[in-house]
């Protein structure tokens, strides 16, 4: 039964630090594509299916500048290009868009996603700027 306990105490450690790898990771992307401009964030959480998130660069005019996307279900995935929406404007994005491109499901939630957050970001930014105007 020690050996059960102890097996169970070991995986939870390594799942810990593999989460905070992966999350440290993840942070030093993030910082370099805010190099080139503001980064929309989607994501879709996978039960059983893999998560996915979407990463879009973004000029002044929201226009897409770059996309990049991670699916998986381990802390290993990582990410790759996602040109299908470069040219387009963030709030072009649909999901008969997404149906067009035939994404997933789980892509078109994180796509959906990552429009969805930016318009909330937004609406947050102005009520500030309202707020202290």
């Amino acid at each position: 039964m020690g050996y059960f306990i102890a097996l169970a105490v070991f995986v939870w450690i390594a799942q810990t630090a593999l989460g905070f790898w992966q999350f440290k990771k993840f942070n030093r992307h993030l910082k370099d594509l805010r190099k080139l401009g503001r980064v929309a964030i989607g994501r879709a959480r996978g039960h059983f299916m893999a998560g996915v998130l979407i990463l879009f660069v973004i000029d002044d005019q929201c226009k897409i500048l770059r996309g990049e996307i991670m699916e998986g279900r381990t802390v290993f995935a990582s990410f790759k290009p996602f040109d299908n929406f470069n040219g387009l404007t963030l709030f072009e994005l649909s999901e008969d868009l997404c149906k067009t491109m035939k994404l997933s499901k789980q892509q078109t939630l994180a796509v959906i996603s990552a429009q969805k957050e930016y318009e909330s970001y937004k609406l947050m930014k102005t009520e500030e700027n309202l707020a202290v105007g």
